[in-house]
């Protein structure tokens, strides 16, 4: 794939905020739409994830490529956890998190950069639907969700 004309690397419109494509809230660099055009993003995770539609409204909505590929979840878990630069998004089950962490192929995100994090559903920031709530069995999204603060 040629680098794009304008200087942008896949990473490092990650880096800048591309990561937006994620459905965040986060604010996205300022890129002229002919800039984007020779863009392409590469995401893999399970097949739940792998929609069409996402990657069409990208291309719509955005003017670059999201590239996606559906693999099974140990492929995923291989794949985050030994083949860092096959891809830019990384979209993982929960359980998986606890397997790649250690790697150091994730990147944290600061979630005081997240305009409504306020606004998210307690059961993915203290895994309780409601504050009355018991916390389930299984891996809570709460539990792989966050890292100790880095200082």
């Amino acid at each position: 794939m040629a680098k794009p004309k304008v200087g942008y690397t896949r990473r490092s419109l990650l880096k800048a905020g591309g990561a937006a494509v994620a459905a965040t809230t986060l604010p996205a660099p300022m890129l002229w739409a002919q800039d984007t055009k020779d863009i392409v993003l590469r995401q893999f995770g399970t097949g739940v994830s792998n929609l069409n539609d996402v990657a069409r409204k990208v291309k719509e909505d955005l003017g670059f490529t999201l590239e996606m590929t559906a693999l099974d979840s140990d492929s995923v878990t291989q794949r985050a956890a030994t083949q860092p630069d096959s891809f830019d998004i990384a979209d993982i089950e929960y359980w998986i998190c606890k397997k790649v962490w250690p790697t150091g192929n994730l990147q944290a995100m600061d979630v005081s950069k997240i305009a409504n994090y306020d606004k998210i559903v307690g059961i993915f920031k203290s895994g309780k639907l409601t504050p009355e709530s018991e916390i389930a069995q299984g891996t809570a999204p709460h539990t792989v969700g966050f890292v100790p603060e880095q200082g």
